[in-house]
Protein backbone atom coordinates (compact mmCIF):
# COMPACT_ATOMS: atom_id res chain seq x y z
CA UNK A 1 0.00 0.00 0.00
CA UNK A 2 1.39 3.38 -0.99
CA UNK A 3 1.64 6.32 1.40
CA UNK A 4 -0.48 9.37 0.61
CA UNK A 5 -0.05 12.84 2.03
CA UNK A 6 -2.92 15.26 2.58
CA UNK A 7 -0.87 18.22 1.32
CA UNK A 8 -1.01 17.02 -2.27
CA UNK A 9 -4.40 15.34 -2.64
CA UNK A 10 -5.93 18.38 -4.33
CA UNK A 11 -3.36 18.19 -7.13
CA UNK A 12 -5.34 16.11 -9.61
CA UNK A 13 -3.97 17.43 -12.91
CA UNK A 14 -1.17 15.26 -14.22
CA UNK A 15 1.77 16.07 -16.45
CA UNK A 16 4.45 13.94 -18.03
CA UNK A 17 7.74 14.20 -16.14
CA UNK A 18 10.79 12.69 -17.78
CA UNK A 19 13.77 12.09 -15.51
CA UNK A 20 17.01 10.17 -15.67
CA UNK A 21 17.76 7.76 -12.83
CA UNK A 22 20.44 5.15 -12.34
CA UNK A 23 19.67 1.62 -13.48
CA UNK A 24 20.26 0.37 -9.92
CA UNK A 25 17.71 2.80 -8.48
CA UNK A 26 15.15 1.84 -11.11
CA UNK A 27 15.67 -1.85 -10.31
CA UNK A 28 14.94 -1.10 -6.63
CA UNK A 29 11.76 0.78 -7.57
CA UNK A 30 10.71 -2.13 -9.78
CA UNK A 31 11.30 -4.51 -6.86
CA UNK A 32 9.01 -2.40 -4.67
CA UNK A 33 6.36 -2.50 -7.40
CA UNK A 34 6.74 -6.27 -7.76
CA UNK A 35 6.28 -6.64 -3.98
CA UNK A 36 3.00 -4.76 -4.29
CA UNK A 37 4.07 -1.65 -2.38
CA UNK A 38 3.25 0.44 -5.46
CA UNK A 39 1.03 -0.29 -8.46
CA UNK A 40 3.63 1.00 -10.90
CA UNK A 41 6.64 3.30 -11.30
CA UNK A 42 4.44 6.39 -11.57
CA UNK A 43 2.86 5.68 -8.19
CA UNK A 44 6.30 5.21 -6.64
CA UNK A 45 7.59 8.49 -8.09
CA UNK A 46 4.42 10.36 -7.07
CA UNK A 47 4.75 9.14 -3.47
CA UNK A 48 8.45 10.06 -3.43
CA UNK A 49 7.67 13.57 -4.66
CA UNK A 50 4.86 13.98 -2.12
CA UNK A 51 7.25 12.95 0.63
CA UNK A 52 9.87 15.40 -0.62
CA UNK A 53 7.39 18.29 -0.70
CA UNK A 54 6.04 17.39 2.74
CA UNK A 55 9.53 17.03 4.22
CA UNK A 56 10.77 20.41 3.04
CA UNK A 57 7.46 22.18 3.69
CA UNK A 58 7.91 21.44 7.38
CA UNK A 59 11.60 22.29 7.55
CA UNK A 60 12.63 25.38 9.47
CA UNK A 61 14.41 28.17 7.61
CA UNK A 62 17.62 27.16 9.40
CA UNK A 63 17.20 23.53 8.35
CA UNK A 64 16.45 24.52 4.78
CA UNK A 65 19.48 26.85 4.70
CA UNK A 66 21.65 24.02 5.99
CA UNK A 67 20.37 21.65 3.30
CA UNK A 68 20.91 24.25 0.57
CA UNK A 69 24.38 25.09 1.89
CA UNK A 70 25.49 21.46 2.18
CA UNK A 71 24.06 20.73 -1.26
CA UNK A 72 26.19 23.51 -2.76
CA UNK A 73 23.19 25.64 -3.75
CA UNK A 74 24.12 28.53 -1.47
CA UNK A 75 27.46 30.34 -1.48
CA UNK A 76 30.10 29.10 0.94
CA UNK A 77 30.82 32.64 2.07
CA UNK A 78 28.62 34.83 4.21
CA UNK A 79 27.21 34.68 7.69
CA UNK A 80 24.74 32.03 8.88
CA UNK A 81 22.09 34.74 9.19
CA UNK A 82 22.50 35.66 5.51
CA UNK A 83 22.19 31.99 4.55
CA UNK A 84 18.95 31.58 6.52
CA UNK A 85 17.54 34.77 5.00
CA UNK A 86 18.36 33.61 1.46
CA UNK A 87 16.80 30.19 2.10
CA UNK A 88 13.65 31.79 3.55
CA UNK A 89 13.36 34.15 0.61
CA UNK A 90 13.79 31.26 -1.85
CA UNK A 91 11.05 29.31 -0.01
CA UNK A 92 8.69 32.30 -0.23
CA UNK A 93 9.37 32.63 -3.97
CA UNK A 94 8.60 28.94 -4.54
CA UNK A 95 5.42 29.09 -2.47
CA UNK A 96 4.32 32.23 -4.32
CA UNK A 97 4.87 30.57 -7.71
CA UNK A 98 3.06 27.44 -6.55
CA UNK A 99 0.11 29.47 -5.26
CA UNK A 100 -0.08 31.42 -8.53
CA UNK A 101 -0.07 28.22 -10.59
CA UNK A 102 -2.86 26.75 -8.41
CA UNK A 103 -5.08 29.77 -9.00
CA UNK A 104 -4.46 29.88 -12.74
CA UNK A 105 -5.38 26.25 -13.39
Amino acid sequence: MAFHFECCRELTDTVLLQVRVSAALLRRVDELCAEGLFKNRSDAVNDALRYLVLRYSRTSPEGRATALYLGGRLPRSGSPTELVFKASRRREEVLERWTRSDTTS
